[in-house]
């Protein structure tokens, strides 16, 4: 099977293209990858677009489908962004959001992450395939570093204002009624904006220089009950689990089948119910080992290395 991939170049492009096109690759697949448009993509039966969405790419796509089958990819709602998430809600104006539509319903598969998604993107193309986001199997064999305080962690850019508002509140309280624990914040930082005390780490370009500055003992990964996010995947939490993190969440879709509620992690239904959680983690260090190590074994089914024939299975319908 020939495949060439379009990927973004950021982390959604590891997920949706590097990752599963490698483990293609190393199953005796012919395929290719590259951030922006190159030629080379011409040698190749299948090809992969990764958020095809400026109109000023739309006639190349059309001169495409002539001798290629095109497989549309996206891993967002970008029908429904919340005002709040100021740069892509202005990056999707009408022109770029009539161009997403056209590109997926001129394709002639359409893949996504979730099935929420997936029932958003059947409205303008009736063969779509869920392909959920998965792990590099390394992630489980890594030991994070510790700390001699307790550190709850999250990590997230600036779209997620509206989720980790979601928490601010009840983290600054506990944090500080509990001062022998530390918050550390990772990406974009929220400390100054909701007054919070703790440490921060920007990001960095290399995936996994993230994941060793991740010192969790608790993660946390809040997400606001909007259109937006129900399309939304649990990569977050799948990453905490792999590095033996318990995870406390927002009850929502996507947390649901990654987070065994009480087994793995916590899933909060209630405001209260961050900081309940949050104090029982807290104090009880074999909870958080036990808690992590169950998380590590069951996130372990969402590693590429399992789970690349999705991929291989949906591409081959158009061999």
């Amino acid at each position: 099977m020939k495949v060439f991939g379009f990927h973004d170049g950021h982390a959604c492009g590891r997920y949706r293209i590097l990752l599963p096109f490698d483990q293609l690759q190393k199953h005796g697949h012919d395929v290719d990858v590259n951030w922006g448009w190159h030629d080379r993509c011409e040698d190749y039966r299948i090809i992969v677009g990764q958020r095809v969405g400026k109109p000023e790419a739309l006639p190349i796509w059309r001169r495409l489908k002539a001798k290629h089958r095109l497989v549309y990819e996206t891993d967002d709602d970008v029908f429904t962004i919340d005002p709040t998430n100021a740069q892509a809600y202005l990056a999707h104006s009408p022109e770029i959001v009539d161009a997403v539509e056209f590109a997926a319903a001129a394709a002639d598969l359409v893949t996504v992450s979730t099935e929420p998604l997936a029932q958003v993107m059947r409205r303008y193309n009736d063969n779509v395939v869920v392909l959920p986001n998965h792990i590099e199997a390394a992630l489980l064999d890594v030991q994070r570093p510790r700390r001699e305080r307790v550190t709850i962690g999250w990590g997230g850019g600036d779209s997620h204002l509206v989720d980790f508002a979601a928490v601010a509140d009840q983290l600054r309280r506990f944090l500080h009624r509990n001062p022998q624990v530390d918050f550390h914040n990772i990406g974009t930082s929220y400390l100054r904006p909701f007054k919070l005390p703790g440490r921060h780490t920007g990001w960095s370009a290399d995936m996994w220089d993230y994941y060793r500055s991740i010192d969790f003992d608790i993660g946390i990964a809040p997400l606001a009950d909007t259109v937006f996010n129900r399309s939304k995947s649990a990569i977050r939490a799948i990453e905490y689990g792999a590095l033996g993190i318990p995870v406390v969440a927002s009850n929502v879709e996507a947390y649901r089948e990654i987070i065994v509620d009480g087994v793995t992690g916590y899933l909060i239904t209630h405001e209260h119910q961050w900081a309940s959680r949050l104090r029982e983690l807290v104090n009880d260090e074999a909870m958080r080992v036990e808690m992590g190590a169950k998380a590590r074994q069951h996130v372990s089914a969402w590693a590429i290395e399992k789970g690349w024939r999705a991929w291989e299975t949906a591409y081959a319908q158009l061999t």
